[in-house]
């Protein structure tokens, strides 16, 4: 949706806005996740 420009212009601002949060901390919550994963192959 937000690759779209034109989705993006059209789009209600704060469902936007939301949505870009949204993509953020699922974005952070994956690193971490990954991370996680790495920690324990290690051992």
């Amino acid at each position: 949706m937000l690759s779209k420009p034109e989705f993006v212009k059209k789009a209600d601002a704060k469902f936007v806005e939301e949505t870009k949060n949204n993509l953020a901390e699922a974005e952070k919550q994956a690193e971490i996740l990954r991370d996680r994963l790495l920690q324990l192959k290690s051992n």
